[in-house]
């Protein structure tokens, strides 16, 4: 890669992480391509130069930012029961959620605002959600998880997911009822813990797998 390549792709990434910045402070719908680049210390002509235009901009900054279809495709490939998925499958989006609040607060707005961006959003994070109703189907089927509805249970496991992820959410609830936490072990484990749990899995079961 040459000195100019090098410098477009700092352009670019420059680009992209002032778009998610302001996106997830005021959304992206009322956020201008000209804030894009002041914060980005870009020229505004830059953004069709790269990428087309405002709306193309904000897949590109999915495809950076979301390693979602990614990892799904490694999990789907590694052979692992029920058990060991669900675990590996909360840990890798604890970990993405944790890492870039900011993507999952963009997500979060614009499925809140029933945007015509969804269905390019659904491209990037529908992988792992399939991959969870994989898991939850096969489990059931071997008689490790146990529940009666596979719809109910996929949006209760997946709400545990994003919400027990969230940690500045959680804690402004937290704050809100004027709870004093003073049992505060490992978030992640605790998280794994309590699905599985509620899915029918014994202590021996989640420790063994």
């Amino acid at each position: 890669m040459n000195v100019v390549d090098k410098g477009e792709d700092h352009v670019k990434m420059r680009i992209l992480q002032a778009t998610k910045k302001l996106a997830a402070t005021k959304g992206f719908e009322a956020t201008s391509v000209r804030e894009i680049c002041k914060e980005a210390n870009a020229n505004i002509s830059l953004v069709s130069y790269y990428y087309g235009g405002k709306e193309p901009l904000f897949e590109a900054m999915l495809q950076e930012f979301i390693p979602i279809p990614v990892f799904s495709e490694q999990l789907r490939h590694e052979e692992m029961n029920p058990i060991q998925g669900m675990k590996r499958l909360i840990e890798q989006m604890y970990r993405f959620c944790k890492s870039d609040p900011e993507i999952s607060d963009i997500v979060h707005q614009e499925f809140t605002l029933h945007s015509e961006r969804i269905d390019i959003i659904q491209k990037y994070t529908l992988p792992v959600w399939l991959l969870l109703r994989h898991y939850l189907e096969a489990g059931r089927e071997q008689g490790v998880f146990h529940f009666h509805s596979l719809d109910h249970t996929f949006l209760q496991v997946m709400g545990s997911i994003l919400f027990g992820s969230n940690e500045a959410k959680s804690l402004t609830i937290v704050t809100l009822l004027d709870i004093q936490l003073v049992e505060q072990g490992d978030p992640l484990e605790e998280l794994i813990v309590y699905i599985l749990r509620g899915l029918g899995c014994t202590v021996e079961q989640i420790d063994n797998k």
